[in-house]
């Protein structure tokens, strides 16, 4: 867990009900990208195929490389037969997915609870 410390990223993965959460706390950037990947990989492991849901509420910023991990995400989860939803996105978050029109690559929820 040093890598995480000395970077200021964290991550906790959560089962909830047919999904597992993982919750990163940080900023999501090139120097916690693959902080946050090992985050993933043991939320997909949680279930076969995964439901993962990514709450964002604790990452109050993030850049290209950001992004790039939550696609890279969403097309690992995707290719294991699973799905990917995002929630808890700050202001920040929402307006970066929006600029980039990655607002519709997403299924972002209000919240980590139910469908």
């Amino acid at each position: 867990m040093g890598s995480a410390d000395r970077i200021g990223f964290s991550w906790i993965v959560t089962e909830r009900d047919d999904s597992a959460v993982l919750s990163p706390a940080g900023d999501l950037d090139l120097a916690s990208m693959e902080e946050f990947r090992n985050g993933l990989t043991q939320a997909m492991a949680c279930m076969r195929p995964p439901l993962v849901v990514v709450d964002l509420e604790g990452v109050a910023f993030c850049d290209s490389s950001g992004l790039n991990t939550l696609i890279w995400a969403a097309n690992a989860v995707e290719a294991a037969g699973g799905r990917l939803r995002l929630t808890g996105l700050q202001p920040r978050v929402t307006r970066l997915l929006r600029l980039t029109g990655l607002d519709k690559r997403f299924v972002v929820c209000e919240t980590t609870g139910g469908s």
